[in-house]
């Protein structure tokens, strides 16, 4: 039974019906269906090639070598599951690039789709210039059909056709879009509509979105609204219900030259030096990099027609090829921009004329968590209950990134080509009675909502008690994007360059500017905003779920050296930023990492020396002369710490009172209560020569100077003094001493 199954394999590159009489898949070529001599036949051919491929019950189209080198080949054929498509086989300019259905055909059971073989032997003759030469290239081009959306609805909605649902935000949201509704609030219980977007409005009097659907149940506020897709490039998944051992995914490389080689997972057989002279990385078994991009799609609007929710932009260097859909397209025409006045910014957490403003508002109970802080606009800044639904960025240098700016940044991070603002979408607005004004801006955290402030590049400009800075603001008009299908382009290689023959149309939800003097125009320059604040992505994540006990020791992450040779380090945190000289060059004024090692996390032992250490345990290089103090909070003084400072290499102890209980103190080398140290702690029975009225005390070790008390005690009763005080000692002053007479004396500075 098992075998049979088996046997019954699809090859997974192909995921194509066959033909109604055959096992094979019927194949064409495109010149069977038109003449290939202009792009303009051509693509009508493989318009006519598909279409009656699909008719004959699905197939293969071969795009011959002769078909014209600016024909552009793609595969929309299938847009339902199980329906007959079409494999693309283009086979122009020598090689072969395969354009798969869209979604394919379930597979189960498979061994091995297919086998790529290359071998790179030229013998005597070389590769070209530089360059990555690989066997096989993956691009999953994800514009559009899939969602990741999950909200709530704002209001009840009954059931019904047309209803119109309001949620918590728009974005994210498009026609046609496929959405889940819960039966009850913060909740998956049923009944679930299932549904699909009908259209996208905008309430004027409540000056906010909402879509329309129709419902075959009644829901309450608070229910889930959500879809999410896993659309991914590559997916491997093992299911090992035996005895075995297998990798999912292993690669060896066998690296007997020089030069860079990253590998992800295996070993790594090296003989070469790897490193070979004006390279960088070196050899590299995992590399996670993450970059933040910040030269967005930005054009102007060529036309637009409402009627479809749609926005034509101009042809040029574009850069289409970052257009995604849930981020606000912004209207640039700085003459529709509201900037008289300035605001105020108090941050998530802070306070201002006495009143505190929480950094988080809800928590993991309620799951929405709305972040604190407060826009305030000064009393001229000419807003109303219209600035809803619009875009708030503030303009200040400090707070933007500027063309070419030139704050520190490393690696492949590039520097910006136009300023790049951070627009916050405007949620809500009241005005006080003083005349001033409140903005509350959209900002993710959990969950899409109202918040007071957004989070600056520079603490310095946030407003405090005592410390007051005025910044000024841009609020534009804008509109979230729900569809990019036909305005999406690769130009990664035409430098962001798109063409007139491209489609170049947006859709857009609609707005309370629609219609308005603030509406997109032809003419106008527009862009589409980056995120303003992402949780950045973490490189490398490590999660444990384990529920038995290990039988041997066992290792979150596991490092062992067994090499025959030392490596310099192992574990190496760097950055461009290594002294605070280096701050001022910083976007934020910040250090790399606000906590290298963060320990959260009840354990046994914090740190272990479980082997010997040649120089130092734990070595504090102070550079730049600057202390690098251990400090223990506690609820006394708040801190306690303990510093050498380089300049002298002397401990200071700060914070409480110093406690040597239950310890023996074999050599203290003096006392001091001020910033010089004591050399001299005390002499004990110093003897004294019967008869005599004065002693000479040396010191072993030389003090300071002579800012110093000293403390006599004879061993008979007498009067004492002490002169001459020097750094080297000072004189005892007594009465005739006694036979066997001796002296102690304490020096305290």
């Amino acid at each position: 039974m098992g075998r049979r199954r088996c046997s019954r394999v699809v090859v997974a590159l192909l995921m194509v019906a066959t033909a109604a009489g055959g096992g094979e898949p019927t194949r064409r070529s495109l010149a069977e269906f038109g003449d290939l001599s202009t792009v303009e036949s051509a693509q009508a051919a493989l318009k006519a090639g598909v279409e009656a491929l699909l008719k004959a019950g699905g197939g293969i189209l071969e795009i011959p070598a002769n078909a014209p080198d600016r024909l552009a080949v793609h595969n929309d054929a299938q847009t339902k599951i199980d329906e007959p498509t079409v494999t693309i086989v283009d086979y122009r300019r020598g090689y072969t690039r395969t354009c798969l259905p869209s979604i394919g055909r379930h597979q189960t059971c498979v061994w091995a789709g297919s086998r790529l073989e290359r071998r790179l032997n030229l013998g005597q003759k070389s590769l070209p210039h530089c360059g990555i030469y690989s066997n096989q290239a993956i691009q999953n081009y994800m514009v559009s059909g899939a969602s990741s959306y999950m909200t709530t609805l704002t209001d009840p909605v009954e059931a019904g056709k047309d209803i119109r649902c309001y949620v918590d935000t728009i974005r994210g949201i498009w026609i046609g879009q496929f959405l889940n509704i819960t039966g009850k609030p913060m909740s998956y219980a049923q009944p679930y509509d299932r549904i699909h977007v009908k259209s996208i409005g905008w309430d004027r009097e409540r000056r906010t979105n909402f879509f329309t659907c129709d419902l075959a149940h009644d829901h309450p506020a608070g229910a889930i609204v959500y879809n999410k897709h896993v659309v991914n490039g590559l997916q491997v998944e093992g299911y090992s219900n035996c005895d075995n051992q297998s990798m999912e995914f292993q690669v060896t490389r066998r690296h007997y030259a020089v030069g860079d080689s990253f590998v992800i997972s295996g070993m790594m057989f090296y003989m070469g030096d790897i490193f070979s002279g004006f390279g960088d990385e070196g050899g590299i078994v995992l590399n996670a990099e993450t970059i933040g991009e910040i030269n967005a799609f930005h054009s102007t609007v060529e036309a637009v027609d409402w009627s479809r929710d749609q926005l034509t932009y101009a042809p040029g260097r574009t850069n289409p090829h970052t257009l995604s859909n849930s981020r606000p397209l912004i209207n640039m025409n700085r003459k529709k921009w509201t900037t008289a006045g300035t605001v105020l910014i108090v941050a998530p957490g802070g306070s201002y004329k006495g009143k505190s403003y929480p950094s988080v508002i809800g928590g993991l109970a309620n799951v929405f968590n709305y972040q604190g802080g407060l826009i305030l606009g000064s009393k001229n800044c000419p807003w109303t209950a219209d600035v809803v639904g619009r875009y708030f960025a503030l303009t200040d240098p400090a707070e933007i990134i500027e063309a070419n700016d030139r704050s520190s940044v490393g690696g492949y991070a590039k520097l910006a080509g136009r300023p790049v603002y951070r627009w916050y979408r405007v949620k809500k607005f009241s005005e006080n009675p003083d005349g001033t004004k409140v903005i509350k801006i959209l900002r993710v955290r959990w969950s899409a909502v109202a918040a007071g402030a957004p989070k600056l590049f520079d603490d310095a400009n946030y407003t405090r008690d005592g410390h007051e800075v005025p910044l000024h603001y841009a609020i534009a008009p804008g509109a979230w994007v729900y569809d990019v299908s036909q305005g999406w382009a690769d130009t990664r290689a035409t430098g962001g360059h798109v063409y007139k023959t491209h489609p170049r149309t947006l859709r857009l939800v609609p707005s309370g500017d629609r219609g308005t003097p603030l509406d997109f125009e032809p003419g106008d320059p527009i862009e589409q905003a980056v995120g303003p604040d992402p949780w950045q992505p973490r490189p490398l994540r490590i999660r444990q779920f384990d529920q038995m006990p290990s039988t041997m020791p066992s290792a979150t992450i596991e490092v062992q050296q067994l090499g025959r040779v030392q490596v310099p380090r192992a574990i190496a945190l760097e950055g461009i930023v290594r002294s605070r000289d280096d701050l001022k060059r910083r976007k934020d004024k910040k250090p790399a990492w606000d906590t290298a090692i963060d320990l959260t996390a009840l354990t046994n032992v914090g740190l272990n020396f479980g082997a010997g250490v040649l120089d130092a345990a734990i070595v504090f290089r102070q550079p730049g002369g600057h202390p690098q103090p251990i400090r223990w909070a506690n609820q006394v003084v708040g801190s306690s710490s303990l510093t050498v400072p380089p300049e002298t290499g002397d401990f200071v102890l700060a914070g409480g009172h110093l406690d040597l209980s239950g310890k023996s103190v074999r050599r203290t080398a003096g006392l001091s209560a001020t910033a010089t140290a004591a050399s001299n702690l005390r002499g004990i029975n110093v003897a004294v020569k019967e008869g005599a009225k004065e002693l000479q005390i040396r010191f072993a070790r030389p003090e300071a100077d002579a800012d110093y008390a000293v403390f006599l005690t004879p061993s008979w009763l007498t009067a004492t003094a002490a002169t001459a005080k020097t750094a080297d000692g000072f004189t005892a002053h007594f009465a005739a001493a006694p036979a066997n007479a001796t002296v102690d004396w304490l020096l305290v500075r």
